[in-house]
């Protein structure tokens, strides 16, 4: 696995460096790939080249765009307020990951807003798609090459051989539900053979890795996608594209042992005997509430320390397991005042995206982000800035211009039976 993964790292430093040379502004749209390499390699390379380069390309944002904090002041509020809290660490190398991963988080929620509105809606959606197809390709390679190394570090629900995902391991998965969905959207209006390959062939390895909530999102952005095309002038691609999604499903299906691979692996992590209330995640709202309300352990106003839950909370009940749900998490990082600001932050960009919605398409966007949101919120980790950065990449998308110019030369590419992802975004007619 080494040399494939020091070929990784070595085009993504030189991915950097041309992100910030050639596409300027755009460049925020392909963040997450970097971020989702980072994910799947064990780097070579000093911990800090890494977060040098990503700080310097964050900064050119800030420096091209200075009063991007307008556009969601919360955020904003809640970088300096995570800076603050940093002397509180007791041990600020191992928190330095999760540090890094939410600050430029916070940067970045209001700087998408910002950049989004400088752009029109097909070129924003044009670099998203690339960015989202180039993560899913990635995310086979890895697989492919993990399954012939037979490499699992992680050994996640016992799995060890089959289909393997080498590093990419429990919250690492969730950023493909939003790529799923972005590449689903553009193959069903572009009929591109070969996204719908890419698209059908990760849906197939991500069903064997079990994770739940992603399978259930990515499923759920598929139909959302779908529903995109539900209209009367739409119909006959409505058919021609569920009859190739599912013969390419069926070819794959038929062709391998992902069935008996899929149960397997579905008696081996014995999903039928869990309830939900064995699930801890949702003790920790209460064992919370105990800490800071009825022991007085830590304030509940800035809580006990930053990323630091391990054996923590709770007096100990869960032992050494950390804390899942993102709320829980912030509130013990930050206490109540930080899981305000979050909250808030949050809304504000929902509200941007839903007072800049026009379509139908705009809204099933909104939903399907939201949907996610709520799952992966109650699932964890917000310190997965790949798959929060494409959350919001997705949810902002109504913010990008729509000129009234672009809206009447996709209407004429309808007309003429010459469907883009572009007529899904901006024309009226749904």
């Amino acid at each position: 696995m080494a040399p494939f993964f020091l070929l990784l790292e070595l085009l993504s430093y030189a991915f950097i460096v041309y992100l910030f040379l050639k596409k300027k502004d755009l460049a925020i749209l392909y963040l997450p790939v970097v971020f989702f390499t980072r994910s799947v390699i064990d780097p070579v390379l000093p911990a800090i080249t890494f977060y040098f380069s990503m700080t310097a390309l964050v900064f050119s944002f800030v420096f091209r765009n200075p009063y991007y904090f307008k556009q969601n002041v919360p955020a904003f509020l809640l970088f300096l307020y995570f800076l603050v809290l940093l002397p509180r660490s007791t041990n600020l190398e191992f928190i330095r990951p999760y540090v890094f991963s939410v600050l430029w988080l916070f940067t970045l929620v209001p700087m998408i807003s910002t950049i989004y509105q400088k752009h029109s809606r097909e070129e924003i959606f044009y670099e998203l798609k690339n960015a989202a197809l180039l993560i899913l390709i990635l995310f086979i390679a890895n697989v492919v090459v993990s399954t012939l190394k037979g490499f699992s570090p992680t050994e996640m629900y016992g799995i060890t051989t089959g289909i393997l995902y080498g590093n990419v391991y429990a919250a690492g998965f969730n950023i493909l539900t939003y790529c799923i969905f972005v590449v689903a959207l553009s193959s069903i209006h572009h009929r591109s053979f070969f996204n719908l390959v890419v698209l059908v062939t990760a849906v197939s390895f991500l069903l064997l890795s079990l994770r739940r909530s992603v399978i259930g999102m990515s499923f759920l952005g598929v139909a959302i996608a779908y529903f995109t095309l539900l209209t009367r002038e739409k119909a006959k691609m409505f058919v021609l594209a569920g009859v190739l999604i599912f013969t390419i499903g069926t070819v794959l299906y038929s062709a391998t042992d992902l069935a008996d691979s899929f149960k397997e692996r579905y008696e081996l992590r014995k999903l039928d005997e869990r309830e939900l209330e064995e699930e801890s995640r949702f003790l920790e709202y209460e064992l919370l509430y105990k800490d800071m309300f009825v022991y007085y352990d830590y304030s509940p106003l800035i809580g006990y320390e930053p990323f630091n839950s391990w054996g923590n909370y709770g007096r100990g009940a869960l032992e050494d397991r950390s804390l899942h749900g993102d709320l829980t998490s912030i509130t013990h990082s930050s206490g109540l005042i930080g899981l305000c600001l979050y909250l808030l932050m949050v809304f504000t960009a929902f509200r941007s995206a839903w007072r800049a919605a026009e379509t139908r398409t705009d809204l099933l966007i909104i939903l399907f982000s939201a949907i996610s949101f709520a799952a992966y919120t109650l699932t964890g980790r917000y310190t997965e800035i790949g798959s929060m950065m494409m959350l919001y990449l997705v949810l902002l998308l109504p913010l990008s211009n729509n000129d009234k110019e672009t809206d009447e030369e996709e209407v004429e590419e309808e007309q003429e039976d010459l469907p883009a992802i572009s007529n899904a975004l901006t024309t009226h007619v749904y």
